[in-house]
């Protein structure tokens, strides 16, 4: 009976105070729909990336088959741009981009298209954590 009590006591006193004493995730989400932000995994940011790159003419893979590899075109597009090769860039957007973004570590973000223009080429996103405050 004592023990029934003190962990009654102790789910009461929890209840009481919810995000310090657990600590508890905050409510993840994007930002209103009207703001052009919708929710997006790893792999569907980077399929976006991959249709941007198609959309700018520079093909990403063989074949447009991630099984063949990446093409000459998009290891000269990589090399061009600072990253050494098309792994270089891959390892860039799936790890070093996607983790400065993803800040709750949740697999999921925010994505925003940008306006296409010259100097926004449709590779260019904005991206958000999903944790809204």
């Amino acid at each position: 009976m004592r023990r029934s009590a003190a962990s009654i006591a102790l789910a009461l006193a929890l209840a009481l105070v919810p995000g310090v004493a657990l600590a508890s995730r905050p409510v993840a989400g994007c930002p209103n729909a009207s703001s052009g932000y919708f929710l997006v995994d790893q792999q569907t940011w980077w399929d976006r990336t991959v249709a941007g790159m198609s959309a700018e003419g520079i093909h990403v893979y063989v074949g447009d088959d991630p099984a063949n590899g990446f093409t000459d075109e998009f290891q000269a597009f990589a090399a061009g741009a600072g990253f050494g090769d098309a792994q270089g860039l891959y390892d860039y957007v799936w790890v070093t981009q996607w983790v400065g973004i993803d800040k709750n570590g949740d697999l999921f973000v925010c994505m925003k298209d940008r306006p296409h223009t010259p100097g926004n080429p449709a590779y260019f996103f904005d991206g958000v954590d999903n944790t809204m405050p």
